[in-house]
């Protein structure tokens, strides 16, 4: 299944969900209609299923882009940069990691490819995919060097009045629950402030796209996710 917004000013650019790889990983395409331009964000692996998507909207793919490293979220890497020539952008931390995906899903019983960055995206960067606008902030902590990316700009949630800014943050922050900090380079404590100090900065409405699982608000984990309940 696919999931689709728009941006509703200019109804220049095409968000879509959906999900990819052994585990399911939320995949994000985000196109400027105008320009043709677009990013992927974490593709977990189906790279057949992602590339009929971007010939779908005659999409050019800019840049491949990681979240983290670990071996869901970057199964398709490879893959999608042999067939379009885009670059794999990621954290510096991040970037070794990429190296040992196969291996890491070789212990759950899977197999990917391994990769290589092509390039490093730093905390405080502003990404830019035609007019869309997309900042880099710290969500380190489930990982070594994760990132999470706050979109310039509104969106129209399922074509409804609610005009909303929107994150995708990867596995820091889950509906209901935030990433595992039992893996190398987990933090508990640090993932907990960076989701604080950087995700619930953002305004109540704010659409949370987490790597797994269903979409949520800023204001929804506030309020009732259980490791922000004091």
């Amino acid at each position: 299944m696919i999931v689709e917004f728009r941006k509703r000013k200019g109804n220049s650019m095409i968000f879509k969900m959906m999900e990819t790889g052994p585990l399911m990983v939320n995949t994000y395409i985000v196109g400027d209609e105008t320009t043709s331009e677009c990013a992927i964000f974490d593709p977990g692996g189906d790279v057949d299923r992602i590339l009929f998507v971007l010939r779908e909207d005659d999409f050019h793919l800019k840049y491949i882009i990681n979240t983290h490293a670990h071996f869901d979220h970057v199964g398709g890497n490879r893959g999608l940069q042999k067939e379009t020539g885009a670059p794999i952008m990621i954290h510096r931390d991040e970037a070794p990691d990429l190296r040992l995906a196969n291996s890491r899903a070789a212990m759950f019983g899977y197999t990917v490819d391994d990769s290589e960055a092509s390039g490093f995206i730093e905390v405080g960067d502003v990404v830019k995919v035609g007019s869309i606008r997309f900042k880099a902030v710290r969500l380190d902590g489930h990982s070594r060097g994760g990132l999470g990316f706050v979109f310039e700009g509104e969106f129209d949630l399922e074509n409804s009045k609610e005009i909303r800014k929107a994150v995708i943050c990867g596995d820091a922050l889950f509906a209901g629950s935030i990433g595992r900090t039992d893996f190398a380079g987990g933090n508990l404590e640090l993932l907990l402030e960076n989701i604080r100090t950087q995700i619930f900065v953002l305004p109540d409405d704010t659409l949370v796209f987490p790597g797994h699982g269903p979409i949520t608000t800023v204001g929804r984990e506030k309020r009732y996710n259980p490791f922000f309940q004091d």
